[in-house]
């Protein structure tokens, strides 16, 4: 695959004044040794927009934009990567010439490559186990007694996992695919006690999970024994293909509907999503078991003005609903609710009264809140004036995330109407949500920006040895000749610290870092952009090895845990529980000498 060299990229950046860049679209004033102006990418009174010439970056503290020049024109102008690239280059009088990936790159393309291979092909084996097998005939009959047809089965690829292993054995076998990129893929899972990996999905109906252009990158599959005890609905876990949080099952199909109507139908379920397109109802999509995101808002606001939620009329749909809610009108979605008769679903609803009333449901859907104050008005005694300021405080939550003033204020009146309150009571009230700053604001605020969530999410100490190996180009050096990235392994909240310390870009080199940057996923950018405009910790490789010894002691801890765990287990023979007491104690000895290095290395430093 052709790309701009590396060293023309790095080039590119050198040469571009990031502050004379910036600065033709923002107006910048000096703040030190760094630029701050008003973010050209929110809306803002106060500057939290910084540009910092001596790496070459910048990063809004506001709604967490921040990247190299390359990302600045792409996301300011429009631009696809190779077009900023050479506006850029252009201006700098660099010719461009464009050659193969480089072997970071490579590695990353194949291993990609490897998964799209192994979903695309066993996406095609499970579906020709349910159109022709003769183990798939209750799946079949499950279709039957749903309405979905051999056409609809083929054109949503469903498909079939067998109960037993052997089929998957012997297919992988033919197809020669290793255990390794089956488990990469979420095909096989693993056991904590190191036994062969078994199939995740067994004896269930699959739907491909595709991204937003088509390709297979996970399954959802669902239980056919009525009795199992299991969970009715398994999901691949996260790969390097998927992530649940920024993918809508059926959004490559819908898009263009979606964008042609300017209004996105969400329903809870796979079959009842590709029912209903099925029927006619084209611009409609799902989310992947989870609360929406801003991934999803973002996505769906790209060609949408409009959500309908279209959830069960249970309180379970009611939760679901506002916290979609609360995840969508940030982004300036105006969001409605199409309530369901009860006990009904879009796809039963469709087979009893066709799709002509499910459209007339869609089109009659109310504003979230006004069916929010019709749904819990009909539970909640509102004759009694502190029920109604209880249930205003609640809306106020609400009616703060609204994205303009406008809209908060027509809001307010309509619900201090319905509730018989003063419009002065519930204003106050919503300032009072917006300055109350809770925990579940607050969380809500951090989402919306890039990176943020990622950041939070990483160990301190990990966290701490970025901040190093960014600030002293020395220690990453050291790091990556003397330190054993193993330790890295079973601790979570070390994804950034194993980017930095696995990636071959020179350290001492400002543009090489920035250029690295561009390769990572947005949020791995993000995340490092705002750990690269922090102020740098104090200490150069005496911490950064004393870090990586506390990392050490922290994966000992957690592997003790384990086998503690193992060790509980009901139907271990004498001698696996012999064997695991022995691991024990020889990782107690090893706990206790290394806890006794650091504590002596800290007395002496």
């Amino acid at each position: 695959m052709a790309r701009i060299p590396e060293e023309t990229l790095q080039q590119v950046l050198a040469a571009t004044d990031i502050v004379d860049l910036i600065g033709r679209s923002v107006k910048l004033r000096r703040a030190g040794t760094n630029w701050v102006g008003l973010c050209p990418f929110h809306n803002e009174k106060s500057p939290s927009f910084n540009v910092r010439p001596s790496t070459n970056s910048y990063h809004c503290f506001g709604c967490g934009a921040g990247g190299n020049a390359f990302r600045f024109i792409m996301e300011h102008d429009g631009l696809t990567f190779t077009e900023a690239v050479k506006r850029l280059a252009d201006s700098a009088g660099i010719r461009i010439e464009e050659e193969v990936w480089d072997a970071n790159a490579e590695a990353i393309a194949k291993q990609r490559s490897a998964l799209i291979r192994v979903h695309k092909e066993i996406a095609e084996w499970y579906h020709q186990l349910l159109m022709k097998h003769p183990m798939a005939d209750a799946a079949r009959q499950y279709l039957k007694s749903r309405g979905i047809t051999a056409e609809v089965a083929k054109r949503w690829q469903l498909g079939f996992a067998p109960a037993q292993t052997q089929p998957l054995r012997e297919w992988a076998a033919q197809h020669k695919f290793g255990a390794r990129v089956l488990t990469d893929a979420g095909i096989l899972a693993t056991r904590d006690d190191g036994s062969a990996p078994y199939p995740r999905f067994r004896n269930r109906l699959m739907f491909p999970i595709r991204n937003e252009n088509g390709e297979v990158i996970a399954f959802s599959g669902r239980v056919l024994e009525a009795d199992a005890k299991t969970a009715k609905y398994l999901n691949s876990p996260e790969t390097l293909l998927f992530n649940k949080s920024k993918v809508l099952f059926g959004f490559d199909k819908s898009r263009r509907a979606i964008s042609k109507a300017g209004q996105a139908v969400v329903c809870e379920g796979q079959i009842d999503t590709l029912m209903v397109f099925e029927a006619g109802v084209q611009n409609v999509v799902a989310g992947q078991g989870t609360a929406f995101t801003e991934y999803h808002a973002k996505a769906l606001k790209r060609l949408a003005d409009e959500v309908v939620l279209c959830y069960d009329s249970d309180n379970a749909g009611y939760k679901a609903a506002e916290r979609a809610f609360q995840a969508l009108v940030p982004y300036g979605l105006i969001v409605k609710v199409a309530s369901l008769p009860q006990g009904e679903d879009p796809d039963s609803y469709i087979r009893k009264q066709g799709v002509e009333a499910f459209t007339q449901l869609i089109h009659e859907a109310k504003d979230f809140v006004d069916y929010q104050l019709a749904s819990v008005g009909a539970r909640k005694d509102l004759t009694d004036m502190r029920e109604r300021i209880k249930f205003a405080e609640e809306m106020a939550e609400n009616v703060k995330l609204f994205d303009t003033p406008l809209a908060q204020e027509t809001t307010i009146q309509r619900v201090a109407t319905k509730l018989g309150i003063a419009e002065d009571i519930m204003r106050k009230l919503v300032k009072r949500a917006q300055k109350g700053s809770t925990p579940k604001a607050k969380e809500a605020k951090n989402e919306a920006k890039p990176g943020e969530s990622l950041l939070a999410a990483q160990n301190p100490i990990a966290l701490t040895l970025c901040r190093l190996c960014i600030a002293e180009p020395e220690v990453l050096q050291w790091i990556r000749a003397n330190g054993d990235p193993s330790i890295l392994q079973d601790i979570s909240g070390t994804d950034l610290l194993s980017r930095l310390w696995l990636a071959d870009y020179d350290p001492f080199n400002q543009e090489a870092f920035n250029s690295f940057l561009f390769t990572l996923p947005r949020d791995e950018e993000a995340a490092l952009t705002q750990v690269l405009h922090m102020a740098p910790p104090p200490g150069q490789i005496e911490e950064a090895r004393q870090a990586l010894n506390i990392l050490s002691i922290t994966r000992l801890h957690q592997h003790k845990q384990r086998l503690q765990t193992q060790l509980k287990q009901p139907g271990l023979t004498p001698d696996e529980a012999s064997e695991i007491q022995r691991e024990i104690i020889e990782l107690h000895q090893e706990l206790t000498e290394a806890q006794k290095a650091v504590g002596n290395s800290m007395k002496t430093g």
